[in-house]
């Protein structure tokens, strides 16, 4: 509050490192030595949180969720990146990183600047997108009494990976890495309306439990589990084969990472007009 507040009687509050938890009705009451009550006055204030939008395709290595702030923070200030479920999705405290408090979910996935307090650069790098990722994420900063300083939300929407080939090329990957050295333990999983296309369990390929129609047609890499690369490559792709494929990854201990990438397979004309059965083609014609 203002010095010498009763002379110009300007008894106004000044709230500083506002957060949505500030929202509230705030009251002044004024009272002279006998306890008397002299003036009151309410005021109703509404902090909005920002929200900012970030948008990136599924494809990209990482994206940056911005957190940037100009307050001097305290040398013993603790960050906290929270998803909308409320899942930890990284903690900055004591000078350094805290992997062991964040949710499995975001294991090695999760990157933030060195002096980030000095700087007051909180931004979050997520690698390895999956469409799950596609959600809201709120940057609290605490004090030491574990009193909230600041609060940003950010919006991200990871698009679906689109990848387009001509009927007739020799094979199409569809893409995904995500963090190496997964569990022995892990099992990957493509699928395509409610067809699986390929199976990785108990570090190897299963082909006799995917569809017939992609019989001797897919491969992944024999190091996978190591790499984190699950892309898939579809051997011979045909107009038949468009469609959105869906990759899961999960163990025994429930842990599931999903992407989904749209597949379109464009028809070859050229080798449709060099049938030898001029039937379709008239019935092309006058369609």
């Amino acid at each position: 509050m203002k010095r010498n507040l009763l002379e110009p009687g300007d008894l106004s509050l000044t709230l500083k490192y506002l957060t949505g938890t500030d929202s509230n009705t705030y009251t002044c009451t004024v009272y002279n030595r006998e306890g008397s009550n002299l003036m009151e006055k309410q005021v109703v204030l509404k902090v909005k949180v920002p929200i900012y939008q970030v948008e990136v395709d599924s494809g990209v290595e990482s994206v940056q969720l911005t957190c940037k702030t100009t307050v001097k923070l305290p040398e013993n200030a603790k960050v906290e990146w929270r998803d909308r479920d409320n899942r930890k999705v990284h903690v900055y405290q004591n000078g350094s990183d805290q992997p062991e408090e964040q949710h499995r979910y975001y294991g090695g996935r999760t990157e933030m600047k060195r002096i980030l307090l000095k700087t007051g650069d909180l931004s979050l790098t997520l690698k390895y997108l999956t469409d799950w990722d596609s959600k809201t994420y709120t940057c609290t900063v605490y004090n030491k009494e574990k009193h909230i300083l600041m609060k940003k939300q950010v919006e991200l929407e990871v698009k679906d990976c689109q990848v387009e080939v001509e009927e007739g090329e020799e094979s199409v990957q569809l893409p995904f890495r995500t963090t190496p050295d997964l569990p022995e333990d892990a099992k990957v999983e493509w699928d395509c309306s409610n067809r699986t296309v390929h199976l990785y369990e108990n570090r190897s390929d299963q082909p006799e439990k995917q569809h017939q129609d992609y019989k001797d047609r897919t491969e992944m890499k024999k190091d996978l589990l190591e790499t984190g690369d699950l892309s898939l490559t579809l051997n011979y792709p045909k107009e038949t084969d468009t469609g959105r494929y869906r990759r899961r990854v999960y163990n025994e201990e429930g842990g599931m990472r999903e992407k989904r990438v749209t597949l379109k397979v464009k028809g070859n004309i050229r080798n449709r007009s060099s049938s030898t059965d001029p039937t379709p083609l008239m019935a092309d014609q006058y369609v």
